[in-house]
């Protein structure tokens, strides 16, 4: 074999094995990586070179020279591939290293998207989410309002910082019961009181004269106020209010009428009226298109209507306060704006009362006749079919033999809503984490004056929450018992407990509620809100800690509120009867601690308590009114004032505790107290 076919013969290699550089010994072009081309010989040389080969080399040499530019071109498609993939993971690598690196407002954007207890736990990734977080006034104060149970205002203008600061200071007031004034205003002598409301910041007061007197309730000390009148004597049977979201005031009238039938006789009937009016201005409110009345088939000894407006839906309760004849109780659902009638329920006499709104298309009414709590649907146009039933059911707790349930009056302030669309507030409480309070009245069938009293809270989120848990395909709707939904979302209470009266509605607001006293004694405010649970437990420990010199074991962070909030947050409580507070105490059956004695000229700081019951407890029973042990566990926090004060009747508002007092023996109101906390 000749050295030119040793050569040739060398070059025949698998095209993966074959060199960057040949090795023929001639010279070739070394160009770029993307533009190189196979070796090539000057054209005078090739010519010359080829010349000199015999037929059967120079058609070996063509097929060498091809399967080199093949092999070429496979090695440039590497390279390509290998230069790609290393730009894909140096792009990858830096954008993991730069993430920290985003501007501060593009990383608050993204952290306002997460839920409040998912950025408290971002403090804990590295310091510099910590420093963001803890200095960002957006991010604190969307922790805050998540804490607090509370909603921005997006109609406010005032300055993020200023709303964290007022949010802070009106919630630390709260939380000590300082009050920043103290106020008491006279009420017009006009005659016995029939009905007083708290609603929307408008204290009501309808008399057994028809009048209904009204006024609102002082933001600032020195805010001048004016009581309005109403008179409509004397078929005022009851109004509502809302304020917040359309300025507007209902008012139910009953124009009683003797009419002649030739199957009835002569009997009475009601022109039921509703009258919506603007607030502001006493007049006709500018939406309402049509008037709303209607005229009842039923002869009513004392019309009595319950009534609640939430977005463009009105439901009115209404029922026989005498019940001589026993008429059946009705149910209107009407589109208040257009005056167009969407429902018409009917239930045996005694069944419904107030109506509860869960949202602003599902309403609750609570059945006394059947123990159950039912779930109603309102169409959302008038295209949509209306049904007969609920469509959810949820089951009380079953009586003894005998017992019978007398009335269950039902209250959550504040309702659902669409947004706020005019308000100075800067944020407002969540009407979905709102607590809603039922006032149960339990007695014998044999004997009616023989009552007892009872009351329940639960969260409106967990009502509405049981939706998705016991979701039902069937048309049909099957009620769900007591023991599958209620011992871990209620808490139950007697209705007299030591000092204490539990019941009355009206000392309830968001997730706070204060029962009434049965003369002077010191103000009780029950927090519901399991964040404020989470924190007393918190600090609970942390004092029981530091009580034992153990301060290593204590986790508090001061930035923010208290660190691990959030594990706690979602803690289930049943089961555990352990009560918390900062203090050596002895608590009531309320759970209400015993304030020890303080001097009042010492310089030392005043002893404040604040206990935890999280424990499943059993209701008492004294009565034994109903058949099973009713257990309930939603944990609740109970703070007090180191002031006392004799009122007849508390309500409770978003920003103050206002109080009552009366003419003795009469139902006559003499002048409202006002604490107001901001």
């Amino acid at each position: 074999m000749s050295e030119q076919q040793a050569s040739i013969q060398s070059l025949s290699l698998h095209p993966d094995d074959l060199p960057l550089i040949p090795t023929t010994g001639f010279p070739i072009d070394y160009t770029g990586p993307g533009d190189r081309a196979p070796p090539m010989l000057e054209p005078q040389q090739m010519t010359a070179f080829v010349a000199t080969m015999s037929p059967e080399q120079q058609e070996a040499f063509e097929v060498q020279m091809a399967e080199q530019r093949t092999a070429l071109r496979l090695q440039e498609k590497r390279q390509a591939r290998l230069i790609a993939s290393s730009s894909i993971m140096m792009t990858t690598r830096l954008v993991r290293v730069t993430l920290l690196d985003l501007p501060p407002e593009i990383l608050t954007h993204v952290l306002l998207y997460l839920p409040f207890t998912a950025v408290v736990t971002c403090k804990k990734i590295n310091r510099h989410f910590r420093v963001l977080i803890s200095e960002s006034a957006k991010l604190q104060y969307y922790i805050h309002l998540g804490m607090y149970g509370m909603v921005d205002n997006p109609c406010c203008d005032i300055p993020i910082s200023e709303r964290l600061n007022q949010l802070l200071v009106r919630e630390h007031r709260w939380e000590e019961f300082d009050f920043d004034f103290y106020r008491v205003i006279d009420v017009p002598a006009v005659a016995e009181y029939k009905r007083r409301q708290l609603s929307a910041g408008v204290f009501s007061i309808l008399y057994e004269s028809g009048v209904l007197c009204t006024i609102q309730i002082p933001s600032e000390a020195d805010q001048e106020v004016e009581w309005k009148e109403v008179r409509i004597a004397p078929f005022l049977i009851n109004s509502g209010k809302r304020v917040f979201e359309q300025d507007l005031q209902v008012l139910i009238t009953a124009q009683p009428r003797v009419v002649d039938t030739i199957l009835a006789g002569p009997h009475t009937v009601h022109e039921i009226q509703v009258h919506l009016d603007q607030l502001s201005t006493g007049k006709p409110h500018p939406d309402a298109q049509r008037a709303i009345s209607f005229e009842t088939g039923e002869e009513l000894g004392e019309p009595w209507a319950g009534v609640e407006c939430v977005g463009d839906n009105l439901v009115l309760v209404l029922w026989d306060g005498i019940g001589i004849h026993a008429p059946d109780d009705q149910v209107y659902v009407y589109e208040w704006k257009t005056g167009e009638l969407k429902m018409r329920l009917s239930a045996p006499f005694g069944a419904y009362r107030f109506p509860l709104f869960l949202t602003v298309h599902i309403f609750l009414l609570p059945n006394a006749i059947t123990s159950e709590l039912e779930y109603w649907q309102i169409p959302r146009d008038m295209s949509e079919p209306t049904s007969n039933q609920p469509f959810f059911i949820l089951s009380l707790p079953r009586l003894s033999c005998g017992m019978v349930f007398h009335e269950i009056y039902c209250s959550a302030r504040p309702n659902p809503t669409n947004g706020p669309q005019t308000a100075s507030n800067p944020f407002y409480n969540n009407p979905h984490h709102a607590i809603v309070a039922f006032d149960v009245s339990i007695r014998s069938a044999d004997r009616p004056r023989n009552v007892a009293g009872f009351a329940f809270f639960v969260h409106r989120s967990s009502l509405v929450g049981f939706l998705d848990i016991f979701a039902s395909s069937t048309e049909q709707p099957t009620p769900v018992p007591y023991n599958d939904w209620g011992p871990s979302a209620c808490r139950w209470f007697s209705g007299a407990i030591d000092d204490y009266l539990i019941g009355w509605t009206g000392g309830m607001f968001g997730q706070r509620y204060t029962p009434r006293a049965r003369g002077t004694a010191p103000l009780i405010l029950l927090n519901f809100n399991p964040i404020d649970v989470a924190k007393a437990l918190v600090l609970g420990k942390h004092t029981s800690n530091t009580e034992m010199g153990d301060e290593d074991n204590c986790d508090v962070d001061q930035g923010d509120g208290r660190r691990d909030i959030e594990e706690n947050q979602g803690r289930r409580y049943a089961g555990s009867h352990e009560k918390v507070s900062s203090q050596s105490h002895q608590t009531n059956a309320l759970g209400f601690a015993q304030e020890p004695d303080t001097d009042p000229s010492s310089s030392g700081p005043r002893l404040r308590i604040k206990t935890v019951n999280q424990g499943l407890d059993p209701l008492d029973d004294p009565g034994h009114c109903f058949e099973n042990i009713v257990y309930s566990s939603l944990p609740y926090t109970v703070r007090s004032s180191l002031e006392k004060y004799k009122f007849q009747n508390l309500f409770l508002g978003e920003e103050y505790v206002l109080g009552t007092q009366t003419a003795e023996g009469r139902k006559w109101i003499k002048q409202l107290h006002i604490l107001h906390y901001g």
